[in-house]
């Protein structure tokens, strides 16, 4: 029997996940598809279509991951606390909620850091900011302030959180930060890039963009055009995928560094 798993957000063309579950099927010997699906307006009869087709689940991408948590019948603990969820796994009539984008965003910044990064800025406050901060206070981060557009958003996101919320018009002047992670969706095709000063960023600062294109973007070239490290959301996509796979296809891909090389080459 085929397992189905996909991705449901909106949009979706730009998705570089069926293609790199397409390759983990095909390396693994799998019987199974990994379809785009957008949620359009209704993203819970999109899930429940799913279901009721024989999904085994899906990841969940903007702008749904909020509501992936309030339509859940379980929610992990780590999902419960952000709000937010990316994995839906279908089983015994129940959806289950859960959060790997923590995960993948720690295992994109931590070869990245050392003694030296204390303090970063969060620019967003939906989405995957909640497990940017998250993945930031798991990996030591002393001060992390956050900024986004609709203030009301990045205060109740600095409540939960106990952060510092800074004013998006100041964010220029606050990232004078060891690491400046970019979780909006600005730099999304069909999006305007993110507007950030980056000048006065140290030379070890870190300059992590949640958004992906294989060819890189804009935040990026800018960060490494000024001799800082840039790290974009392809590394994160690939290592936020590896649970997910796991769980609907019954194999943990063991190669993410190989996987990325190839979405990368396949631009």
């Amino acid at each position: 029997m085929v397992i189905r798993a996909g991705v449901v957000g909106h949009p979706i063309a730009h998705s570089l996940s069926p293609r790199l579950h397409g390759r983990w099927l095909e390396n693994y010997g799998i019987d199974g598809s990994y379809e785009a699906i957008d949620g359009g307006t209704d993203f819970g009869a999109v899930i429940e279509r799913l279901r009721e087709a024989g999904f085994a689940g899906c990841n969940v991408t903007l702008p749904f991951k909020a509501e992936a948590v309030r339509l859940a019948d379980e929610v992990t603990p780590l999902a419960a606390r952000l709000g937010t969820g990316n994995t839906l796994v279908f089983a015994g009539g129940r959806i289950l909620a859960d959060n790997t984008d923590v995960y993948g965003m720690e295992r994109a910044l931590r070869p990245h850091m050392d003694a030296r990064h204390r303090t970063a800025l969060v620019l967003g406050a939906g989405g995957v900011a909640p497990a940017a901060v998250a993945a930031l206070q798991a990996l030591g981060i002393e001060k992390l302030r956050i900024a986004n557009r609709t203030p009301e958003t990045a205060a109740a996101l600095a409540e939960r959180f106990g952060l510092e919320p800074v004013l998006w018009a100041a964010r220029d002047a606050a990232a004078d930060t060891d690491i400046l992670v970019n979780a909006t969706a600005l730099g999304l095709p069909g999006k305007p890039p993110l507007d950030v000063s980056l000048g006065r960023l140290p030379a070890h600062a870190v300059v992590m963009d949640a958004v992906y294109t294989p060819q890189g973007t804009a935040l990026i070239d800018r960060a490494r055009g000024r001799g800082l490290t840039g790290v974009d959301g392809l590394t994160m996509l690939v290592h936020q995928a590896i649970p997910g796979f796991a769980r609907w296809f019954g194999v943990e891909p063991d190669d993410p560094d190989a996987a990325e090389a190839q979405l990368r080459s396949a631009a």
